[in-house]
């Protein structure tokens, strides 16, 4: 329970700062990385990832499928990896899904792409918020790759 508390209070924290901008960089990008995002959780939302690397920011899109139509979630970049789960290291944009249970979302993080020793992942969420404990098991996850 304390550890939902404290990973509450960092998600307000980084939505009351603006962690999670949707503004596109005009850095021009300086590499382009794609990984997989894998099912969670029994819930057969797999897909697609991609980062761009820009100078002071880096730009995540990713592309899923199998998602309850019209069905929003909450997405972020966590520290660890999709085997070895940590917190939340950024928050990025909440996932919309259409009628036919698609969604490409794409968000911009504000600092260099140097994923830490740990790694770092994309998970998205079962729900759009994290107030209620059945919205925050994942749904999907893609560990970001180092390069």
């Amino acid at each position: 329970m304390r550890n939902l508390v404290i990973a509450l209070l960092g998600l307000f924290v980084l939505a009351a700062c603006g962690g999670g901008g949707a503004a596109i960089s005009s850095a021009s990008p300086t590499a382009t990385i794609s990984f997989t995002m894998g099912a969670q959780n029994g819930s057969g939302v797999a897909g697609t990832g991609q980062v761009i690397k820009g100078t002071g920011s880096f730009v995540v899109t990713i592309k899923l499928t199998g998602l309850a139509p019209n069905s929003s979630h909450v997405s972020h970049v966590h520290t660890g990896g999709c085997a070895k789960p940590g917190g939340i290291a950024y928050a990025l944009q909440e996932v919309i899904a259409d009628s036919s249970g698609a969604a490409t979302v794409t968000s911009t993080v504000m600092v260099d792409y140097s994923v830490p020793t740990g790694g770092w992942y994309v998970n998205v969420h079962h729900g759009p918020d994290l107030s209620v404990p059945a919205n925050g098991p994942s749904i999907s996850c893609g560990d970001l790759p180092t390069a």
